[in-house]
């Protein structure tokens, strides 16, 4: 992970984390999707971007719950880790799809490959970051129930993904079959089509890419629990 890190809108992850209630500073924050493998999202070298989807994380080496909320409680930040396109690869990607972007949104689990998003992130331009981990502070927070997933949406594209894993770490977007295409490589236009789905919105995410992942987090301020019959 890159040695580089930025806070943004540090002022205001006090407001964020103001509206959690009193006693969760007693509750274990928890960064959902952290991954300590060390490995950078893979630019500029051979570059790989996600483009217009929405991301539903499914393994990581295996493990089937990185991405999962733990417990109930509330997201008050989210960071993610940018690669550096070549300012080839950047001129050529912004003139198809314009800058790089990305936002967090909650999905819950519907049947078979359906998710639905029930809360999200305003979207953030990426750009001013690249080749560093950026840290959003929440000006609101939002709410998460236990087994929700973290995921990512990119209107545009994000140099986020990391590869050169085994078939046991995979991810889905939110595209129909049929259009699936590679992550990056491919340039048809079919897969530039915006398929990020907005809160309330359910969608089915038919397209899985194994042995990749994509660098990001999301901060977990869980619901305190009651400890005294008495509490109000």
């Amino acid at each position: 992970m890159s040695s580089r890190r930025t806070v943004v809108s540090l002022g205001l992850a006090v407001t964020a984390l103001a509206v959690v209630p009193a006693g969760a500073s007693a509750a274990k924050i928890t960064e959902v999707g952290a991954v300590t493998d060390g490995r950078p999202p893979r630019c500029p070298d051979a570059c790989s971007v996600v483009t217009r989807t929405t991301a539903l994380p499914t393994s990581v080496d295996g493990n089937r719950n990185v991405y999962v909320v733990p417990a109930n409680g509330r997201i008050v930040a989210w960071s993610i880790n940018l690669g550096a396109p070549s300012d080839t690869d950047r001129k050529a990607l912004e003139k198809q799809l314009g800058r790089a972007s990305a936002g967090l949104v909650i999905l819950r689990r519907g049947k078979s490959v359906s998710s639905s998003v029930v809360a999200g992130s305003s979207i953030k331009k990426l750009d001013p970051y690249f080749g560093s981990e950026a840290t959003f502070a929440l000006p609101t927070s939002l709410a998460v129930k236990k087994g929700d997933v973290i995921g990512l949406s990119v209107p545009s594209w994000a140099p986020t993904l990391v590869q050169g894993y085994g078939t046991n770490t995979s991810w889905r977007a939110s595209r129909p079959t049929g259009r699936c295409g590679g992550t990056t490589d491919e340039r048809k236009k079919d897969y530039y089509v915006d398929t990020t789905l907005s809160i309330g919105k359910t969608g089915t995410f038919n397209c899985l890419y194994k042995a990749e992942r994509m660098a990001y987090t999301a901060t977990l301020v869980p619901t305190p629990a009651v400890t005294s019959k008495t509490a109000k």
